[in-house]
């Protein structure tokens, strides 16, 4: 118990304090599904916002990839979400009527609407391979504008979705929560392009992405962990920071950033490769401990406290 002004220990200062040990909020029942429709879900918006990118300025070789890793990606993303929801029709009841205030509600619509459109632009890129020849290019193109909205949207959707809850680790970083997911999700996607690319101009265009990337994911979980303050400690200093600082931050993020630099200087195959494999592990892993730290935050009484107490 904490002492109270007069120096004796009252109720009201353990309530205030620790909430007799007990959450004052449900923890989010989020585990591995999530994880994975996030993942999964940054790389289907990555993918085919490149994809998108590619076709109307003509690349038709990165425009093949993107595609293709953007829609592998996008399949499992809706049966996650409705596995997640337990019963399909929750899913549909979601497409009943589009709530513009709801990131549940204006997800699902992203990811019904991104699977029309991108499937378009996808499946005239596969006819025009089957073909050998550009098929329907106008509506490959037309594919590619009604397609960017939703794709760039998903990229930081989920980040934005965990941003407005009332779980301290995600509700006080609501302004740079969305942006790292953004960052990852174009340098999982990057990545993902780059562990296919024979063409060695194509490597050296994506592996400065990927830099890019890289730099720009770091700099906002930077400021988001000093936006956060005592309110990180379930990600830095809980049990998942065991994971968060050795697998997102050094392995995902520094390592990968280490071995394109290096790269540029050698030219090394070897090295881009590794380095996409390990970004891609940086991106799961993020998802994770945002995931499962956020729980960890939600039964922790003084954080939400003291979130509250400076709201």
């Amino acid at each position: 118990m904490n002492e109270g002004r007069d120096g004796v220990l009252t109720t009201t200062d353990e309530v205030r304090s620790s909430y007799y040990g007990f959450p004052v909020i449900k923890a989010a029942h989020w585990g591995w599904l999530v994880v994975l429709y996030f993942f999964f879900g940054g790389i289907a918006g990555g993918g085919l916002t490149i994809g998108a990118l590619a076709t109307l300025r003509g690349e038709r070789r990165l425009a093949r990839l993107a595609h293709y890793i953007g829609m592998a990606a996008l399949l499992p993303s809706p049966i996650l979400l409705i596995l997640d929801l337990g019963r399909p029709e929750r899913f549909l009841h979601m497409l009943r009527i589009l709530k513009v205030r709801s990131p549940l509600s204006l997800g699902s619509w992203a990811l019904t609407l991104l699977g029309l459109f991108g499937g378009g632009a996808a499946g005239l890129q596969l006819l025009s391979d089957l073909t050998g020849k550009p098929v329907l290019p106008a509506a490959q193109k037309a594919f590619a504008v009604l397609t960017l909205p939703f794709s760039l949207f998903l990229t930081g959707y989920t980040g934005v979705l965990l941003a407005v809850t009332n779980i301290p680790l995600w509700a006080r970083n609501y302004l740079l929560l969305g942006p790292p997911f953004v960052a990852s999700a174009f340098s999982t996607t990057l990545a993902a392009i780059s562990l296919f690319s024979e063409k060695h101009e194509d490597a050296e265009r994506l592996a400065r992405a990927e830099v890019m990337c890289a730099v720009a994911e770091l700099s906002f979980l930077t400021a988001g962990l000093v936006r956060l303050g005592r309110l990180g400690r379930p990600l830095t200093s809980g049990s998942w920071a065991a994971v968060f600082w050795p697998v997102t931050v050094l392995a995902g993020l520094l390592a990968p950033l280490g071995l394109n630099l290096a790269a540029a200087g050698s030219g090394s195959v070897t090295m881009r490769r590794a380095s996409a494999v390990l970004t891609l592990l940086g991106g799961f892993s993020l998802r994770t401990v945002m995931i499962f730290a956020g729980r960890e935050s939600a039964r922790r009484p003084e954080d939400y406290f003291e979130y509250t107490r400076k709201r």
